[in-house]
């Protein structure tokens, strides 16, 4: 082995090492960049809009694209905080904890009665193991809903760092993400493979996460709606906050609804509960995940609607909420992957299909 070849080996070993380290040390922010990855993406139709329309300044419409999603967070947050506020205090006046426990017993006092009037013994008693389960869902949840609040609370510097990092990443990615890209096509040695399958991923990258975001805001305003006309306080603010949550697989719109659902039973609104359980289940969760999201994603980009499920499903119980991102940028790179080899094999066959054949009297 000449020295040439040596050097370059040790080389790229270390270099290799050296990017193992530094994945190590940035590990606990990876969530963080893979958020500000997917915030690109979403933002990037209002940056290219923006860009066009003040003169080609990206910086300045990088900051204005991001600019519109701060204050919107933030309006929400205010907004929950004081919508928050407002019916803690008015629980508190009514006795807190202690006013949903009587409520519960009310509830399940009621369901007794119901089942011993108008059903057998034996369906009596487990009618009434289910009419216990919400005190018990009390005096279960309480004490750990207590400790998230402490912990949310001790952490929101945490959060905070963690939001500003996003958003000045998002806002670099914005800026100087194409231009990355362009230089690493440059150094690849088969230019023409790389720019088809930088083209592929895009096009899938964009089908998949921002067709997710306009899911999830589909599914906002549709809970914002569902909420007024049934009469629930604060609709737009609970179909901004099932907006935001609806991005994020195992929170979801149900957890939303559902306490909200089981609130009014307790209150013993039971129409309200039932048509709000019902609207949530069938317009929030069973219609946009299953039937919206893999249409749309089919309709952008051809991809399968199974893999679209696959994508947003799969990774999330395996490594948390951060597989949200990881799995749609995981398969999508794989079906572009997938989608470039295709594409390069059917060329390089109507080449060769194409090419003159030499007759068998003039081979020598």
């Amino acid at each position: 082995m000449d020295e040439r070849r040596r050097f370059y080996i040790i080389f790229a070993a270390i270099i290799f090492a050296l990017i193992i380290f530094a994945i190590y040390i940035s590990k606990d922010f990876i969530s963080t960049i893979l958020l500000s990855f997917l915030l690109a993406y979403i933002l990037d139709p209002v940056f290219m809009y923006f860009s066009r329309n003040v003169g080609h300044h990206r910086r300045a419409s990088a900051l204005a694209s991001i600019l519109i999603i701060f204050f919107i967070l933030i309006f929400v947050i205010f907004a929950a905080a004081d919508a928050l506020i407002t019916e803690m205090s008015n629980l508190l006046g009514l006795g807190g904890v202690a006013y949903l426990q009587i409520q519960a017993s009310n509830f399940s006092g009621a369901i007794n009665d119901l089942s011993k009037t108008y059903l057998p013994a034996l369906a009596a008693n487990y009618v009434k193991g289910i009419g216990d389960i919400p005190t018990a869902l009390i005096i279960l949840v309480q004490p750990v809903l207590q400790d998230r609040i402490m912990s949310f609370a001790s952490n929101l510097p945490i959060y905070f760092t963690q939001f500003l990092l996003a958003i000045i990443f998002t806002y670099y990615f914005l800026v100087d993400g194409r231009g990355i890209i362009n230089e690493f096509v440059e150094l690849l040695s088969e230019k023409e493979v790389s720019t088809h399958f930088l083209l592929e991923l895009n096009l899938i990258y964009k089908s998949l996460f921002r067709v997710f975001f306009l899911t999830s805001l589909l599914i906002g305003i549709t809970g914002a709606i569902g909420f007024l006309v049934l009469g629930i306080p604060y609709p737009l603010l609970w179909g901004m906050i099932i907006a935001v949550v609806a991005l994020v697989p195992l929170i979801g719109p149900e957890m939303i609804f559902g306490p909200i659902a089981l609130y009014y039973l307790l209150t013993q609104d039971y129409a309200t509960a039932i048509a709000l359980l019902a609207y949530g289940v069938i317009f929030l969760t069973i219609i946009p995940n299953n039937i919206i999201l893999p249409r749309l994603a089919s309709a952008r980009a051809s991809i399968h609607p199974l893999i679209t499920l696959m994508a947003f499903t799969a990774p999330v119980f395996v490594i948390g909420i951060v597989g949200v991102i990881v799995g749609p940028a995981v398969y999508g790179f794989i079906l572009a992957a997938y989608r470039t080899m295709v594409y390069f094999r059917k060329v390089t066959f109507e080449a060769e299909s194409s090419a003159p054949s030499i007759p068998v009297s003039k081979l020598p």
